[in-house]
């Protein structure tokens, strides 16, 4: 597999060897798993050994096998031409070859493809003068794979549509490769759902979460036991390490401590999935909702009753319970010019597009009415017993009624008022749509609501304290002198209006948050 690290050093090596060496200072050569380190005058570098000076002698060591430190260390980040980028082929396959020739042209050059084989792919973008500016090479696979090559330095870039876990981000912490899931090395390409996806000619239209659970374990192999006919269930789903699969297994087995059945089809992509579900009247597959608009899909019932569909805009908001974000992750430290160029690009509001045609919810802002959010009002109505919280439901009514709700919607851990990554780049995206003046003489309502967790008070206390803090942030960005007539109104609601089930973690999750809406 081509060797980032040793292109990159081969390079540097030339820039190197033109110094003298008559002022050589003392460097450290460090193992990524920090498990020794050596210091000593660098006496050589071909690009793909360090040789250094010790009282023991000179010491060679391999650049992909230690970090250096000092400042005479050869500079193993110059403006690379050439690297790749691995993982996910849901995100691969489509999207990101779309991302790289928007790139292209927006140099005002093109770009070449040549496929390499199945799972490979190589492009070449071209500068207007149509010379090689950059050369790129796309290895599909999983998730998993993505961390993996993004360890071994076989990529920059790594594709994912789960995030980084507890371990990854562990290992990378030890080795010495940055905080995998910080903003700085976490970013969001655009949106996605995953569906479950059914033969057109299956009289079934919902499934709850614990009967989808419970198909996919093969407790329930029958489509008589959820209501269908009397006709054994086909079940199709990828690989245990395809990013669709842990997604799944997090959202729906993980809540109700089950494990995916060994019987079932497994099949390369979502797609694929897609088309035997279709073919098989019997059949039932988790697909990507950008798979084909086409496809016949259930709707999703929650423990707590709610009934969900997977549309542009509740997979934006993370509303609909199988949601995911499309991850693109890097390791810490500076990158390469070039790879920092692209990851600019793929990851800016002028990429957004480009995710949407790819059929994926990317991240520009869209509003919804009131009407439009009925069902969760509904929902919320029927839900609250508490005579006090229905008397600031109708009061939460009366002041949105007008309005129109942002899909913006910033998300916080449990207990606090710091939003996580996905947010902290929404608010900077909504400060540059107030300093643009889209909302001049309007009021934004920042709109704060908890969990159920803990007393009403608290809870209440806290969803004013997010609110608070969106409000502050905002003002913080857009600065006081450009804010013009625009009005800012932070309120918090508590627990009302819960938007996931507050019986699980991740409905949990999605219930700590704060609205924008516009009046």
């Amino acid at each position: 597999m081509f060797d980032l690290k040793t292109t990159v050093a081969t390079a540097s090596a030339c820039v190197w060897l033109a110094a003298t060496a008559a002022n050589a200072q003392e460097i450290t050569l460090r193992s990524l798993d920090e498990s020794f380190s050596m210091s000593g005058a660098l006496t050589g570098f071909d690009g793909e050994t360090y040789e250094l000076a010790t009282a023991i002698g000179p010491l060679r060591l391999g650049v992909n096998t230690v970090t250096c430190e000092g400042v005479d260390c050869p500079n193993l980040l110059i403006d690379i031409a050439e690297f790749s980028i691995a993982g996910s082929t849901a995100i691969g396959s489509q999207m990101m070859p779309a991302l790289i020739e928007a790139y292209a042209f927006s140099l005002g050059g093109d770009m070449t493809t040549e496929i390499l084989s199945e799972t490979r792919m190589k492009f070449t973008v071209l500068d207007a003068a149509g010379e090689m500016y950059s050369t790129i090479t796309l290895d599909l696979g999983s998730s998993t794979d993505a961390f993996a090559a993004l360890e071994s330095g076989n990529a920059y870039i790594g594709l994912s549509t789960r995030r980084a876990n507890e371990g990854e981000r562990n290992r990378f912490l030890r080795l010495g490769k940055g905080n995998l899931t910080s903003a700085e090395q976490e970013r969001i390409l655009g949106l996605d759902g995953l569906a479950i996806s059914l033969n057109s000619a299956n009289p079934v239209r919902s499934l709850s979460l614990d009967q989808i659970s419970d198909i996919f374990a093969g407790n329930i192999r029958n489509w008589r036991e959820v209501g269908g006919l009397d006709l054994p269930i086909s079940v199709y789903r990828q690989e245990s390490d395809a990013g669709s699969t842990q997604v799944f297994e997090t959202l729906i087995m993980a809540p109700t401590r089950r494990s995916l059945s060994n019987i079932a089809f497994i099949l390369d992509d979502s797609a694929a999935i897609a088309d035997a579900v279709e073919s098989d009247r019997n059949g039932i597959g988790i697909i990507s909702v950008s798979t084909d608009p086409g496809v016949n899909t259930v709707a999703l019932r929650s423990v707590c009753g709610q009934i969900s569909t997977p549309t542009d805009f509740s997979i934006k908001t993370e509303e609909y319970p199988m949601s995911r974000r499309l991850f693109a992750y890097v390791n810490g430290g500076q990158l390469p010019e070039k790879v920092a160029e692209l990851m600019a690009f793929i990851t800016s509001d002028a990429a957004q597009s480009v995710v949407a045609r790819t059929g994926f919810a990317n991240q520009e802002v869209t509003t919804a009415s009131l009407n439009d959010q009925g069902r969760r009002l509904a929902h919320a109505l029927i839900a609250e017993r508490d005579r006090a919280s229905l008397e600031l439901f109708q009061e939460m009514v009366a002041s949105l009624q007008d309005a129109e709700r942002m899909s913006l919607t910033f998300r916080f851990k449990s207990g606090s008022v710091t939003p996580d990554n996905r947010a902290q780049v929404d608010i900077a995206r909504l400060a540059d749509m107030v300093k643009s003046g889209e909302f001049e003489g309007k009021r934004l309502l920042i709109v704060g609501f908890a969990d159920s967790i803990g007393a009403i008070n608290e809870n209440q206390r806290l969803s004013q304290a997010r609110a608070d803090s969106i409000r502050d942030e905002l003002v913080a960005l857009v600065g006081l002198e450009n804010l013009g007539t625009v009005q800012f109104t932070p309120v918090g609601y508590g627990k009302l209006s819960p938007i996931g089930c507050n019986e699980t973690e991740d409905g949990r999750d999605t219930n700590r948050r704060v609205e924008v809406w516009v009046r």
